[in-house]
């Protein structure tokens, strides 16, 4: 069976969606379908922010290593308001680009009363063969920065992607966020980076699991990220950064 890897966007669970075919079109993978945000829950309040752990300005970059690789630059290219909230708009994520894709796609951060927010939206138009497919946008907390080591949120969704043809598919995805470490040093591509928090997303859907880690430096922003999940590690560490 032909595998065609049509869209890899990254949330603050960074899941991937991955479409099979050989003349006929199976359903998304459960295990990496992405979820709907208009059923969330669990302890999302914010509170108050104890400093800027992803700062958000317009041609902000970050450069990720890949397997000794550098990534095309994280780089907000825009703001843009959202349910009257500014967002600020990317060009590719964590050197994962829309461009030359067989998909259209956008992500987005905003953050609000010490919560980090990743959106993402995505269309994958029709090709010979192969239906039309429609996730909606979602949005998902990456990060509290005012919550203390070992505390935790969760985030509870119906996910719904629309694939021409055939009824939307719902599945329950639950997400749950947790401190790891605070206020730690940490040295990444020989750079210590001090005032870092660590956090770990778990993503469970249908008995499959997704897990992630981020490391925030004030000031800085993502400084690494690791994403565990059918059966592979993917590592990035920050190279290099330019912060207005």
């Amino acid at each position: 069976m032909k595998k065609h890897n049509l869209l890899y966007i990254i949330t603050l669970i960074f899941s991937s969606l991955v479409i099979s075919c050989s003349g006929d079109v199976e359903p998304i993978d459960p295990a990496i379908q992405i979820p709907n945000p208009n059923n969330g829950g669990g302890n999302n309040g914010g509170g108050t922010s104890t400093g800027d752990y992803w700062p958000m300005a317009v041609n902000n970059s970050w450069i990720f290593v890949k397997d000794g690789v550098n990534q095309p630059p994280m780089k907000i290219i825009s703001t843009e308001s959202i349910n009257n909230s500014t967002h600020y708009k990317y060009d590719n994520f964590v050197g994962m680009s829309t461009e030359g894709q067989a998909f259209e796609g956008n992500i987005w951060t905003k953050k609000s009363s010490g919560n980090y927010y990743v959106r993402q939206q995505a269309t994958i138009p029709s090709v010979p063969g192969m239906p039309s497919i429609t996730i909606s946008p979602i949005e998902i907390i990456i990060l509290k920065d005012f919550l203390a080591v070992n505390q935790t949120w969760t985030q509870n969704f119906t996910q719904t992607t629309t694939i021409e043809g055939i009824p939307p598919v719902q599945t329950q995805v639950n997400i749950v966020g947790k401190i790891l470490e605070k206020d730690v040093t940490v040295t990444v591509n020989n750079v210590s980076y001090e005032n870092v928090i660590k956090v770990e997303l778990i993503q469970n859907t249908q008995g499959q699991t997704l897990t992630n880690y981020y490391w925030f430096a004030k000031n800085i922003g993502l400084i690494k990220y690791v994403n565990i999940a059918m059966g592979q590690t993917l590592d990035h560490d920050l190279v290099s950064y330019t912060v207005n």
